[in-house]
């Protein structure tokens, strides 16, 4: 497993490094905090990343909130200090899984893989989430084009006297005769009608 580890002195770094070893898992990728991380961790997509600091600050969380929309990889934090609110503002902020305070090495495996499992949660959820957007904005787009058309069908009916069925299927053979969709005849002939009103 590619692990990628960002720590922020280096005796958490050794520290880490070896919690890891311990538990089965060798670090590939190490970087200082203060470092373009982020960029790197993007380029190289590693399988984890674990961030092992002494308490997540402001920058952090802002940078933990922007990773995951993009979705790159799991994300575990080691917090050294252990305090109560550090695990929900982590999380809350992008983080996989947060461990505060010490952590025993046959431990680290069962949080590495919890940490794995909540990623994959996540982009499910990501997923489905995407695809009901595509739906509301699909269904929104139909909405707006029947709108049109009862609004071009309303226009046709009043100036020429034609009865709704007659209005429709004048609008359809405009639509035929000029290959665009029956949407946008009706919103042409909205536009023209707003034109000759002014």
């Amino acid at each position: 497993m590619n692990i990628a580890l960002v720590y922020d002195n280096l005796d958490h770094q050794n520290t880490t490094a070896m919690l890891l070893d311990d538990a089965g898992y060798n670090v590939n990728l190490a970087f200082y905090i203060e470092s373009p991380w982020l960029q790197a961790i993007k380029k190289d997509k590693p399988d984890i990343l674990v961030i092992s600091v002494t308490t997540p600050d402001d920058e952090l969380l802002q940078q933990l909130s922007n990773f995951k929309y993009e979705a790159i990889c799991p994300v575990v934090v080691l917090a050294h200090e252990a305090r109560v609110d550090i695990t929900e503002k982590t999380m809350l902020a992008g983080a996989d899984s947060c461990i505060t305070g010490k952590i025993a090495p046959e431990r680290m495996q069962s949080f590495i893989e919890v940490t794995r499992t909540r990623y994959k949660i996540n982009l499910q959820m990501l997923d489905e989430i995407s695809q009901l957007r595509n739906e509301i904005e699909s269904l929104e787009s139909r909405l707006n084009d029947r709108r049109d058309i009862d609004r071009a069908k309303g226009l046709l009916m009043n100036s020429y006297k034609m009865t709704e069925d007659d209005a429709y299927n004048a609008l359809r053979r405009m639509a035929m005769d000029t290959g665009n969709k029956l949407a946008e005849v009706a919103r042409n002939l909205i536009s023209i009608s707003n034109v000759l009103s002014h």
